[in-house]
């Protein structure tokens, strides 16, 4: 009994032993207004969260590290821990919808790419075209066209399903040390600021049909690991 109760107790800190993110008055804004997906899309009940229940909550996966950062971290080849706002809006929004947030990251072992940035389309409404695809993934690469660990912008230019067409947009070389990105998207036009520079500016009219989600965390395209901090994270929708 004694060997049955530490062995349940170790299995307890792995995986719940952090503190929680919802402890910080600057996080609690988003995480009422989210969900958490770990390590799929689908709920799993010891790492998800439905939305805006976050309280006292941590896993080995989303927790908050030295008091100060939210932490999302994930292994596996198209596995993530992602937050996914709740509301949902059209990209000929009249009032702009924003997400900024401060963040660093760390692709550890990541083989090839993970995004941490996206907006996607909600594929699960009623009398309503839907679409199970992003709009838009800010990424990390490990390579691209000779260019090594630079951030990309990867936006959809089709709304079709039949079609995988996508426009990659060099945001720069990774910075070791927290960096600020702000999207903007407001009267279809869809906007990317990286430390207050502009970096993208696209007409995505072409979407407008569909309804949309920002989504928050490390989901990762191939094998290996990633980690990403994040010190401030808005939302304005």
């Amino acid at each position: 009994m004694i060997l049955r109760g530490i062995s349940f107790f170790i299995f307890f800190v792995i995986l719940f032993g952090h503190d929680s993110p919802y402890s910080l008055d600057k996080f609690k804004p988003v995480l009422n207004m989210s969900k958490l997906q770990a390590p799929k899309s689908s709920f799993n009940p010891l790492y998800s969260r439905h939305y805006g229940d976050f309280k006292d909550y941590s896993n080995k996966y989303f927790y908050l590290q030295d008091n100060k950062y939210m932490v999302f971290y994930m292994c596996g080849s198209h596995n993530r821990s992602e937050l996914r706002f709740k509301n949902i809006w059209s990209v000929n929004t009249k009032i702009p919808k924003i997400l900024e947030a401060e963040v660093k990251l760390f692709f550890l072992n990541a083989k090839r790419e993970f995004t941490f940035l996206q907006i996607h389309a909600d594929s699960t409404l009623k009398n309503a075209p839907i679409i199970n695809k992003p709009l838009l993934r800010i990424v990390w690469r490990k390579e691209y066209h000779n260019l090594y660990n630079h951030l990309w912008a990867i936006i959809r230019i089709s709304d079709s399903l039949l079609s995988n067409n996508y426009k990659k947009i060099d945001l720069g070389i990774l910075q070791k040390d927290f960096f600020n990105v702000k999207i903007i998207v407001v009267k279809n036009m869809l906007k990317i600021y990286l430390n207050n520079k502009l970096k993208v500016k696209e007409n995505v009219s072409y979407w407008q049909k569909y309804k949309n989600y920002f989504k928050a965390g490390v989901y990762l395209q191939d094998k290996g690991c990633a980690k990403v901090l994040f010190n401030r994270l808005f939302i304005k929708e």
